[in-house]
């Protein structure tokens, strides 16, 4: 019989609203990995997004990934991409391949 441990699941931004709560209480088995946990969340909460690959995490944080091994009271945070904001002037951000030089800094 494996043995349970709790940690505590706390969700940012979208995956708040997707789950319905922003932190829970999760129990997995002793030995689990984050993604483990994910995968127990998402059996709760058939709303959060299945791509993995979109979601950052942090245990008791520190970003972390998700083949990190989690131990009782551990808190691990899922945050996806987040963006926002607004800039009364203009463009507040540019992509670009260049590297960055104070030069190449300019304001609209």
């Amino acid at each position: 019989m494996a043995v349970a441990i709790a940690v505590r699941a706390r969700f940012f931004a979208r995956l708040r609203e997707q789950a319905g709560t922003d932190s829970e209480s999760v129990e997995v088995e002793r030995g689990s990995t984050v993604a483990d946990v994910y995968d127990a969340l998402r059996k709760a909460h058939p709303a959060l997004d299945p791509n993995r690959e979109s979601v950052r995490i942090a245990v008791n944080q520190e970003f972390a990934d998700w083949d990190v091994i989690v131990a009782a009271g551990d808190e691990v945070a899922f945050i996806p991409p987040v963006s926002g904001g607004t800039h009364a002037v203009g463009v507040f951000f540019e992509l670009t391949t260049d590297p960055w030089t104070r030069a190449a800094w300019r304001q609209p």
